[in-house]
């Protein structure tokens, strides 16, 4: 989105921000004095306080909207939304008081009034721009993040391809369009020589030199049926190798392809594969910036070059605990992907500057991955958790996501095994031939016992702690829109208050301290 559109879109929402709190205003008004001041001071001092909401409101709109993870209004979902106004109120019924205090009126200010007025703005002010966000997501929304893009085309393509992508030059900007015909030729695509995989080797150095972030690989329907998933796995593999985002798309005659990988480019819809190479480090963890879709996608398409490795998902209590043991901050480090399983993280994440920056966590990752795997194509082996949990899982599982590979299920004794019992249990894992090998012994236990074993098992382990129980029904997870307002740890708590309340009191107050006045 071009600057001056984005000023305009801001302008607007002060204005949908300005009559909603001057409908809150009246309503207030209306209901508290009948629309009636009694006394001659009331007009006055009932004035400030509307100007001094305004002029709040301006101030924080201006302050968010320049910030580095500033997301623009359609982006948000309700949720987040309802969020951003309450935060805002919160902020705002504080600066009034300090205002009060200052000018000395506290005594006069009704505070029925001020109730009233502190919940008509959060429904008005919501209500305003709930209504916006929904014209804007009509008119659309197209990705506005400035990208440095290459196309890979046909000959025979090209020119058609062009006329679409420049309509979206404001988006990106386009470094070149490359041709397929050499490395990939149509009539002898899977045919591999010396020739053809000089031509590929010298495709992907082009595209190295130009020092773009992404590609967009363009393949027509007609006649490719056939060879379109062989390109797409050996130039998706190539490109990600050099840090190279992918974007491979299929135009289809007018069939579009659904899912929550697709992005639009022109005409053709493409499924986006992440390179998985952006790193934020928030108290010493390097995270892997990403969502789940592409965490999901990433791992299932790489799992050959994972094998023997592990992947962390690090919440605030482990992150907390990683940057007060170096040990332990070497094992999350010492990962293949470390994910952000915590929204006070993300938020840390996007304000570094990643605003695309999602929560990934264990049981997501999880939830996603099954479902992805119901092809039977990937296997999957259960090591840890109670003998209960292991049981339900076993019940569950199979009946949840029809088509799994399961190649089997542990539950471990609780207690340190004998190096007898170990080697017995990497011969269990290997022999059952598991891609994946998930790991439920709660943290930090589990991120020890895979960075030990990395390099002796033929599976990719995953850490996914409480992930097990999640699944088994023991526990519940938080209803969506808790999880969007980041309060997921306090559903959990009310759970089991004996076992987390400690920890959730002392790491929640360490991560605080650490974030405001500890990092540099």
């Amino acid at each position: 989105m071009s600057l001056s559109r984005s000023h305009k879109r801001n302008r607007i929402l002060l204005i949908v921000d300005f009559v909603s709190l001057s409908i809150a205003y009246i309503a207030m008004i209306t209901l508290r004095f009948n629309w009636h001041f009694t006394k001659k001071w009331m007009a006055p001092l009932y004035g400030m306080i509307f100007v001094v909401e305004v002029m709040f409101v301006v101030l924080v709109d201006v302050y968010r909207s320049r910030r580095k993870n500033y997301r623009n209004l359609e982006d948000c979902d309700p949720v987040e939304v309802f969020k951003v106004v309450f935060e805002n109120q919160i902020l705002q019924f504080a600066f009034l008081l300090v205002v009060l205090m200052i000018t000395q009126n506290t005594y006069y200010m009704s505070r029925l009034a001020m109730a009233y007025l502190v919940i008509f703005n959060v429904i008005f002010v919501l209500a305003g721009r709930l209504i916006y966000r929904f014209i804007l997501r009509k008119k659309g929304n197209p990705e506005r993040h400035r990208r440095k893009l290459v196309a890979l085309v046909y000959e025979s393509d090209r020119e058609v391809l062009q006329g679409h992508l420049n309509e979206l030059g404001i988006e990106y900007e386009l470094e070149g369009i490359l041709n397929l015909d050499a490395a990939y030729p149509r009539e002898s695509v899977r045919t591999e020589n010396d020739n053809i995989e000089q031509n590929r080797n010298e495709l992907i150095s082009r595209i190295k030199e130009i020092g773009c972030s992404d590609a967009f690989v363009c393949i027509p329907n007609k006649p490719m049926n056939d060879t379109a998933d062989y390109i797409r796995k050996d130039i998706v593999g190539r490109l990600c190798d050099i840090g190279v985002n992918t974007y491979f798309g299929l135009s289809l005659d007018g069939i579009w392809i659904t899912g929550n990988l697709i992005r639009d480019i022109g005409y053709y819809q493409a499924a986006y594969y992440s390179a998985m190479v952006k790193r934020c480090r928030v108290l010493g963890v390097n995270f892997a910036v990403s969502n789940v879709e592409n965490a999901v996608l990433y791992v299932r398409s790489h799992i050959k070059s994972l094998i023997g490795k592990y992947i962390c998902f690090c919440n605030v209590h482990t992150t907390v605990e990683a940057s007060e043991n170096e040990d332990y901050m070497s094992i999350q480090n010492g990962s293949v992907l470390t994910f952000p399983d915590g929204q006070p993280i993300v938020n840390l994440i996007q304000k570094a500057g990643f605003v695309k920056a999602e929560r990934i966590a264990g049981p997501d990752f999880m939830e996603a991955m099954f479902k992805s795997t119901m092809d039977g194509k990937v296997s999957h082996f259960f090591y840890g958790a109670s003998e209960e949990t292991i049981e339900l899982l076993k019940e569950k599982l199979p009946a949840r996501f029809p088509g799994m590979d399961i190649r089997g299920y542990y539950s471990p004794p609780y207690r340190e095994l004998t190096p007898e019992e170990d080697e017995e249990v990497i011969d269990m894992l290997n022999s059952s031939g598991a891609d994946l090998i998930w790991i439920g012994l709660g943290a930090p236990k589990q991120e020890k016992w895979m960075a030990a074993h990395q390099g002796q098992l033929s599976g990719v382990m995953l850490g996914v702690g409480a992930g097990f129980n999640f699944f088994a029904g023991n526990i519940k997870r938080a209803p969506v829109w808790i999880q969007k307002l980041g309060m997921e740890w306090l559903y959990r708590l009310f759970q089991d208050p004996k076992r987390l309340f400690k920890r959730y009191l002392e790491s929640n107050a360490k991560f605080i301290w650490k974030v405001f006045f500890l990092r540099k």
